[in-house]
């Protein structure tokens, strides 16, 4: 990651005016901006706008905020580092933070403002919070969140599975009708075997992120068990849309994100109150792990208004503001979660929904918190693929990937 830090700022010394394009400089007696960027929609930058307009009306911080997408967002970012034109306040995927202040790009905040990340904390889902801190460094605040939860026809699945064996019963016996289950989200990925890695008791790393445990007895049981879905029981490979598959009935019980309660009640009108969500079952260690996800929003280390940068990240996570957030993304079709736990008291949602949501939350974990997860974890997908679709064996295809993980560690 260095190295590609290096080339960029290269490149911008080589091409002139890379260094000053969009850079902030400070003017004497201006009022105080600040610049945010989001990864997300034009849609959802427009509301951290006029919300701000309250922040401005006590603080007198103006604030500006630009989307990115997912797609460049990463890029962006490492091109606006090495050219010095970096944003004061940054969202992003839960480990950009952790690679980015692992260089240098990024404040610590745990140590700048400790009394207050703490307070945040112990508001936040603990799972959400593992992706975060490391090493005693956190580099950005949960802005959002999603998680996997389970979805079922209970005209069809009477019961969703307690635990693996009653999901392997309830797939032999929807087998045998020609339905089945699947994955909208996490196919063949390491999103999707997480959840299965996690409830047999395995992890990717040891507790101090020293040493990959990926090869571990746990971890080849969950890739065995997660192979079998493909293999044994028809799981498609490829990707269905879980509306679809919900609507016509013929995969009634699949793992996706939260997101797609709300895509289910626009685009299957037709099965509304024939559908619920559940808990993902139980592995061996009696626990129903699911994965979680969302974005954290951070301050870059070029920044000149680090403090009004962290009063505006605080204003967003008030529950106040964050229960606003998501109806404003309710409104837009663009669902998220607020990671804080006392916001969800006041969300106007289905209890039933509710409830197990908050279930699940808290049972969950985030990606690893190491620098470069986001480069090594292609290594896990790797190995998913060769036992899911070449008959791979787990342990060989795990110790395989655990050398890879190991290498990214030891940078």
């Amino acid at each position: 990651m260095r190295k590609i830090i290096v080339v960029l700022m290269v490149s911008c010394f080589l091409f002139s005016g890379c260094g000053d394009n969009g850079a902030r400089r400070e003017v004497p007696g201006a009022p105080v901006e600040i610049v945010m960027w989001l990864i997300g929609t034009e849609g959802q930058a427009q509301t951290i706008k006029e919300l701000s307009e309250g922040f401005y009306q006590k603080t007198g911080i103006k604030v500006k905020c630009d989307a990115i997408s997912w797609g460049d967002g990463h890029s962006k970012y490492l091109t606006s580092i090495a050219g010095g034109v970096a944003p004061d306040i940054g969202t992003m995927g839960l480990t950009w933070g952790s690679e980015f202040g692992d260089f240098g790009a990024m404040i610590n905040l745990k140590a700048t403002y400790p009394d207050e990340v703490a307070y945040i904390k112990d508001s936040v889902f603990k799972g959400l919070w593992d992706s975060i801190e490391h090493n005693g460094t956190v580099y950005g605040i949960p802005f959002d969140m999603t998680e996997y939860v389970l979805y079922y026809r209970h005209d069809i699945v009477t019961k969703p599975p307690q635990t693996w064996n009653d999901l392997k019963n309830i797939l032999t016996d929807l087998n045998k009708a020609g339905k089945g289950m699947l994955f909208d989200w996490g196919s063949l990925s390491w999103i999707g075997y997480s959840p299965f890695l996690w409830q047999a008791g395995g992890g990717y790393y040891n507790k101090d992120y020293t040493e990959v445990t990926i090869d571990s007895p746990q971890a080849i049981e969950a890739m065995d068990f997660f192979a079998d879905l493909y293999k044994k029981y028809n799981v498609p490979k490829t990707k269905i849309p879980l509306e679809q598959g919900m609507r016509t009935g013929d995969f009634p019980i699949a793992i996706s994100g939260n997101w797609k309660i709300d895509e289910l009640k626009i685009y299957a009108p037709e099965i509304t109150g024939k559908w619920s969500i559940s808990t993902l079952p139980q592995g061996p260690n009696g626990k129903s792990t699911a994965f979680i996800g969302g974005r954290i929003m951070g301050i870059f280390s070029q920044s000149k208004h680090k403090d009004a940068a962290w009063a505006f990240i605080k204003y967003l996570f008030t529950p106040e503001i964050q229960e606003k957030l998501y109806e404003a993304a309710l409104s837009k079709q663009d669902t998220y979660l607020p990671p804080s736990m006392k916001t969800w008291d006041m969300l106007k949602m289905d209890n039933k929904f509710k409830s197990v949501l908050v279930e699940q939350a808290n049972d969950a974990k985030g990606p690893p918190p190491v620098a470069d997860w986001d480069s090594a974890a292609k290594y896990v997908d790797e190995a998913i693929q060769k036992v899911v679709l070449r008959d791979g064996d787990a342990k060989k295809e795990l110790e395989t990937a655990k050398v890879q993980l190991q290498r990214f560690l030891k940078k």
